[in-house]
């Protein structure tokens, strides 16, 4: 379905599952969808996802971007304090991923990576079944399958670990990826982790260090990094912003590595290599 009329479908239906609500609403400007929501006009912004061994890009992680309205020195995810309640809060996490979905048409013909999507905690916490079957549905509408995405879940530790390995089972009975984020902030149990089951984990990026504990970093990355690939789990070193964290990083052995060295967020995507042709015999 073209962009302008998935534009049309998504309003269409937002106003007569909200009661008529034409403030949350989709725009389309130069070929890029941007939406409404408490006063603000968000967009999608692309960070790239890189193969540790190869230096190529495999995929990406979409970003929101506030283009009008809020506090300049607020990150745009504060637009979620803006939610009155639950169910709102829900429905704008929804939103987001709507938009990340469609800006990734445009994208998707130059690249076959996936697209890494987060996931509000309160969504997890709300929704008591079903979980990804809603956008499930939003992605058929966009040509796209629960396989080309990765949901990314930060996980504090103190959330009730039955409610989360249900909420992201439901996921992957689905066929979403679920990647744990900022793994080590507040916990690092791997007992926990195991529970999770999660296919791929980011460390965060107290972990990665900066001048002058490089060395400690990279040890507590190399332990880290062993004990979690032991449990089946790609592993993600993010927030890499300078030559040195990268070789710690990639001395430590990590999957994937992500930051501002190897690609900041941007409108578009970055082109993945395509695969060469063989040669023809003689």
């Amino acid at each position: 379905m073209p962009l302008t009329e998935l534009v049309h479908y998504f309003n269409k239906r937002s106003r007569l599952t909200r009661g008529g609500a034409a403030e949350d609403s989709f725009e389309l400007a130069e070929g890029r969808v941007h939406v409404r929501f408490g006063g603000c006009l968000l967009g999608t912004v692309f960070q790239p996802v890189v193969a540790s061994a190869s230096g190529q890009v495999i995929g990406h992680e979409a970003h929101l971007q506030l283009l009008e309205g809020g506090e300049a020195d607020l990150p745009p995810s504060a637009i979620f304090l803006a939610a009155r309640d639950d169910e709102e809060l829900v429905h704008l996490d929804r939103l987001v991923r709507t938009l990340h979905a469609l800006n990734f048409l445009r994208e998707r013909e130059q690249h076959g990576g996936f697209l890494s999507l987060n996931v509000h905690p309160q969504l997890l916490r709300t929704v008591r079944e079903h979980h990804g079957q809603v956008f499930e549905s939003i992605l058929a509408r966009c040509g796209l399958t629960p396989e080309r995405i990765v949901m990314e879940v930060s996980d504090d530790g103190f959330e009730s670990l039955p409610r989360l390995t249900r909420a992201l089972a439901g996921y992957r009975e689905r066929g979403y990826r679920i990647a744990i984020d900022n793994f080590g902030r507040h916990s690092a149990d791997l007992e926990r982790l195991e529970s999770l089951a999660p296919d791929i984990v980011k460390l965060d990026r107290s972990l990665i260090g900066h001048a002058g504990h490089l060395s400690l970093a990279k040890r507590v990355m190399t332990e880290l990094n062993g004990e979690i690939r032991r449990l089946g789990v790609l592993v993600v070193c993010q927030c890499i912003e300078n030559p040195l964290q990268l070789q710690a990083a990639r001395e430590a052995g990590v999957d994937w590595l992500q930051g501002y060295l190897l690609g900041r967020p941007a409108p578009a995507c970055l082109p993945l290599p395509r695969p060469r042709r063989p040669r023809e015999a003689a």
